[in-house]
């Protein structure tokens, strides 16, 4: 490590120290020079020390102060780093081509900025996070599966999700009590949903998880459901294409 840091437990970090870890990531991201990086949560620079060998094009945004002034140091270059929140942080003024995003990220603001990045997709060339391996699981899980859920099909719904690697709490300092995971999101090339439908597919995917026990029939306050498919089963054992089919079915009506 570049110096001797205190972690701050309140901001949820943990820094990333196994060199073949970090060399392994290093592969799955594939920074090329022409790349726009935006890194989430450098911490003592692990990730950013190999990535400004692959490309000039880096802005990292890091909350800790102290931190800020580590990873000034970690370079012949001159490094981007913005001393700000990232959940704070407008992505359409940093760059004005398409971009990347990088980072290891504490889970008290995973679902947060997964939101973020749904709103600014469209901008987004990929993701590579590193995330607690429950949440990713979550995230890729599909239907038929206990850890399937709005979760899932919410981020799924915009990305083309995968997980590559999980990762021991020894490859980290402190050690977290927990495995993370390594995911990848890419945008859809096409919308599953028009635009005009994703807030009312929302509040449709709310209502059938919210009781999970329960046959759709009997979370949604609708009549004549014998005239929907798929209305005795429950949520989570429909895929996101028969979530919208039947979202739209009832909608019709």
């Amino acid at each position: 490590m570049t110096e001797k840091i205190i972690p701050n437990k309140r901001l949820g970090q943990n820094f990333l120290i196994n060199k073949y870890t970090i060399n392994t990531l290093l592969e799955i991201i594939d920074i090329s020079k022409n790349d726009l990086i935006i890194e989430i949560g450098p911490g003592q620079g692990a990730l950013t020390k190999e990535i400004l060998k692959k490309t000039n094009n880096y802005i990292g945004i890091e909350k800790d102060k102290k931190l800020c002034k580590v990873l000034e140091k970690i370079s012949a270059k001159k490094l981007n780093i913005r001393n700000e929140d990232v959940l704070k942080t407008d992505f359409s003024k940093i760059y004005k081509e398409k971009y990347r995003i990088v980072g290891n990220i504490p889970y008290n603001i995973s679902t947060k900025l997964l939101l973020k990045c749904i709103e600014n997709k469209d901008n987004i060339i990929n993701i590579h996070f590193m995330m607690q391996k429950e949440f990713v699981d979550r995230i890729i899980s599909n239907c038929g599966n206990k850890t399937y859920g709005r979760l899932s099909v919410l981020m799924q719904l915009f990305f083309v999700c995968e997980k590559f690697i999980d990762i021991n709490p020894s490859d980290f300092y402190p050690s977290p009590k927990v495995y993370s995971s390594f995911l990848k999101l890419t945008p859809r090339k096409e919308n599953l949903l028009n635009k005009k439908e994703i807030d009312g597919f929302l509040s449709f995917t709310k209502s059938i998880f919210s009781k999970r026990r329960k046959k759709i029939k009997n979370s949604l306050d609708i009549e004549c459901f014998d005239l929907y498919d798929n209305m005795d089963k429950r949520a989570e054992q429909l895929t996101i294409n028969e979530m919208i089919k039947l979202f739209r079915d009832i909608n019709k009506r």
